[in-house]
């Protein structure tokens, strides 16, 4: 069974599935397999917040990007208390990201990590979160907004590494049109 058939069966099956241990608890009763875990809790989360995130208009949303996806054997932003501030070089995914964000009115921040993006949204105080990084940093941003009662939508990197790593841009652009 496919990933989004899985997603798609437990929102049905109405199951809490408010943390990733609850829903890899539902996976094993449902005797689907695990090891996708990460992928279908972001899934999950993803289509759970849909209406809520898409009921926030972009000027009220933030956006967090993983800094990993810099160049950076040829990046030249700098580090600043509310994450990179990109130069908009073009040598990496950010660029095209960050125009579309800026375009529709987010709130946008380059960062190194969970830690930085729980500072920023206490200081900018946004009403839904986008954020595109691996599963391991999504997953700890997602739970930990959750709880605080703020939407969100994500896109993983589809390569992972913490250097250099890589996402589906065309998918990022579309999700933050939701």
């Amino acid at each position: 069974m496919s990933i989004d058939k899985h997603v798609k069966r437990l929102i049905e099956l109405g199951i809490d599935l408010g943390t990733k241990d609850a829903v890899k608890s539902t996976l094993e009763a449902l005797g689907a397999d695990t090891d996708y875990i990460n992928e279908i809790y972001i899934s999950l989360k993803n289509h759970l917040n849909q209406k809520a995130f898409a009921a926030i208009p972009p000027n009220q949303r933030a956006l967090f990007i993983s800094h990993c996806l810099r160049n950076i054997s040829v990046c030249k932003a700098e580090m600043t208390d509310m994450g990179y501030v990109c130069k908009r070089c073009g040598s990496c995914d950010i660029n095209p990201i960050l125009d579309e964000a800026d375009r529709l009115g987010y709130k946008s921040f380059i960062v190194p990590g969970g830690s930085m993006v729980f500072k920023i949204v206490e200081k900018v105080r946004p009403r839904a979160c986008f954020g595109v990084a691996c599963y391991y940093e999504l997953e700890e941003a997602i739970s930990k907004l959750s709880n605080v009662g703020i939407p969100t939508r994500s896109v993983p990197l589809s390569r992972t590494g913490c250097v250099n790593t890589k996402v589906d841009v065309e998918r990022v652009i579309k999700t933050l049109n939701i």
